[in-house]
């Protein structure tokens, strides 16, 4: 990287930066809204709204096709130890995340099929049925963690509903999806690389046991429809002559595996910090209880406020100009929607918690362009529908040493590790 170019020395993977990246981002849009961090392999970060549209709006400057969404250098000796692992299990290819079109094409609209609004609302009922259960066990008085007793068992039980897939193997699930995020943006241990894999092995050889059971038994439930979803003779006459019409057992994975993350590990995240939010700002609390009907403002505000999937990456294929700075080909550039999501340029007083502004669609917490999340109306429902359940079953609640916070280890999808609380009135 050339001496004129702009750099920044943050560390992203510091604890500290983790716990409260706000005004380093604040400062960023500011100063350098696109800067070269000389970390891991080294990458370019994109802060401010206008910047990171123009990233992701434009594919063919900006591809997603970058194989591996792991941020951090890693030394031939385990380089070749995780090759070694990876071998012994599913192909990972390129599907939506990592793609660009028309593979991205040919995919998103196979797998569209499973993500539809109309889909999406089937889940309601059973929404609410683990929501209630998950609340029964809120005794006033008793301290609980909510990641532990909520955030994370509530999305994993839906995913599993959605697949069809035993209930007794959700702990499977929360520790695939973890396994699923621990290289991106987190600095491991070799040993926990090497684990993180072979954890993403035991998921290859459990879809690919499932998707074979579904080719002889197909149902109404999300791997099912992926599994014979079948593109028309109009859906392919702009792909390549040659496009496969289904989806391969390692696609149907590499899908399923984002699923997972996009699933349990953000919404946990949501939900969580949701909580925090209005532990501190109760008035908020009392006016869901009040006014139902405020809940989903209430969830699109804490989208942009928190963006769960706070960053994500792309790799130049020319030279291009962006924001006065000439990033070069072939760099691999990390679109900050957290910090997007804060940019006062777009949201005024970006602070401030405040569910009736008018321009809350701005947000980016679920992307923008050919890659915005196929998963947002899933999403938004069982936001709304944990906060409707959460706020008519809880009148009041405390943080337990709110001071006390624990944060994961990923710049990327930043999350608190646990919640203690302690309902004060049902």
């Amino acid at each position: 990287m050339s001496d004129h170019q702009p750099q920044s020395a943050i560390d992203p993977t510091d604890p500290g930066f983790i716990a409260c990246p706000f005004p380093e981002y604040a400062r960023l849009r500011d100063a350098t809204p696109v800067v070269y961090v000389p970390h891991g392999r080294g990458f370019w970060f994109v802060t401010r709204h206008d910047l990171v549209l123009q990233v992701v709006s434009d594919p063919k400057t900006f591809s997603s096709d970058v194989r591996s969404l792991a941020f951090n250098e890693f030394s031939p000796e385990l380089l070749a130890q995780m090759a070694e692992v990876s071998r012994a299990g599913v192909q990972n290819v390129p599907t939506l995340l990592t793609a660009d079109p028309p593979v991205h094409t040919r995919n998103r609209r196979l797998v569209s099929r499973a993500f539809t609004p109309r889909a999406a609302k089937e889940h309601e009922p059973f929404m609410r049925s683990v929501c209630r259960e998950l609340l029964a066990g809120f005794t006033p008085g008793r301290t609980l963690d909510f990641v532990q007793n909520f955030a994370v068992p509530l999305p994993v039980r839906v995913i599993a509903e959605a697949l069809a897939v035993p209930a007794d193997r959700a702990d499977d699930f929360k520790r695939w999806s973890d396994a699923a995020v621990a290289l991106i943006g987190s600095k491991l241990p070799d040993s926990e690389v090497l684990r993180s894999l072979r954890e993403g092995n035991e998921l290859g050889a459990f879809v690919i046991e499932q998707i074979q059971h579904r080719r002889e038994n197909p149902g109404p439930d999300l791997l099912s429809t992926l599994t014979h979803a079948r593109l028309t003779d109009d859906e392919t006459a702009d792909l390549a002559g040659d496009a496969a019409r289904q989806l391969s057992d390692a696609e149907i994975y590499s899908i399923i595996r984002q699923v997972l993350v996009a699933g349990n590990e953000t919404t946990t995240n949501l939900l969580t910090q949701m909580m925090v939010r209005f532990a501190h700002e109760p008035h908020w609390w009392q006016e869901m209880r009040n006014d139902p009907t405020i809940i989903p403002s209430v969830v699109e505000e804490s989208l942009r406020m928190i963006t769960p999937s706070a960053v994500n990456q792309r790799i130049t294929t020319r030279d291009v100009e962006l924001g006065g700075i000439t990033v070069p080909a072939g760099q691999n550039v990390l679109v900050v929607y957290l910090a997007a999501d804060h940019d006062d340029r777009v949201f005024p007083d970006p602070e401030r918690f405040d569910p009736t502004r008018p321009n809350l669609a701005e947000h980016l917490a679920f992307g923008r362009g050919i890659h915005f999340c196929v998963g947002a109306s899933l999403a938004r429902l069982e936001a709304r529908v944990a906060l409707e359940e959460l706020t008519a079953a809880i009148e009041s609640y405390e943080l337990v040493d709110p001071d006390q916070q624990e944060w994961n280890s990923t710049f990327s999808l930043r999350a608190l590790r646990r919640l203690q609380m302690r309902v004060t009135a049902r």
